[in-house]
């Protein structure tokens, strides 16, 4: 059996370039927060805003060996969801908006990934300002309103076919 390894340290993922994405993600979806104030859909923006720290939160649990293999291979599923130009609402079309069905998936995916044991884990890594599991019962419960009832009907089936299950 393996020793558990110690948390990923940030030179770690920057030597990757996980930082570097991280950090264009970070400005792109502020930008867009920004252009946006004051106009409808400031739900959105809120779930945009969640985009890169879902997306670090996602790469630091893929490369802690502590995690155990089974909730790494749903994490990885999501993470390159997260960035793979081509999904259910493409960001190179709708630029930041193209992120709101990652988010949900991303937080479906911890959703189900992170039992008690691994939330620990993943609470050490989260950068946001509320609680890990308090963000992923948000993004869920304002999931639907969010995407709308057609894609999250999408985002459902193709969850499901991964055992992943949205209330």
């Amino acid at each position: 059996m393996t020793e558990p390894s110690e948390p990923v340290e940030r030179g770690e993922l920057a030597s990757s370039g996980l930082l570097s994405y991280y950090d264009r993600l970070r400005n792109r979806v502020t930008n867009f927060a920004q252009r946006r104030a004051g106009k409808p859909g400031r739900g959105i923006v809120e779930v945009l805003l969640l985009a890169p720290d879902l997306f670090i939160l996602l790469s630091r649990l893929i490369l802690d060996n502590r995690v155990p293999a089974e909730a790494r291979r749903l994490i990885l599923g999501a993470l390159v969801y997260f960035i793979t130009p081509i999904d259910l609402l493409p960001e190179a079309l709708l630029g930041p908006a193209g992120l709101l069905e990652d988010v949900v998936l991303a937080a479906a995916v911890l959703s189900v990934a992170l039992g008690p044991d691994l939330e620990a884990i993943a609470e050490g890594y989260w950068n946001g300002s509320q609680r890990l599991r308090i963000v992923l019962r948000d993004v869920s419960d304002v999931a639907y309103n969010v995407v709308g009832h057609n894609l999250y009907v999408r985002l459902q089936r193709l969850l499901s076919r991964r055992g992943i299950h949205l209330e």
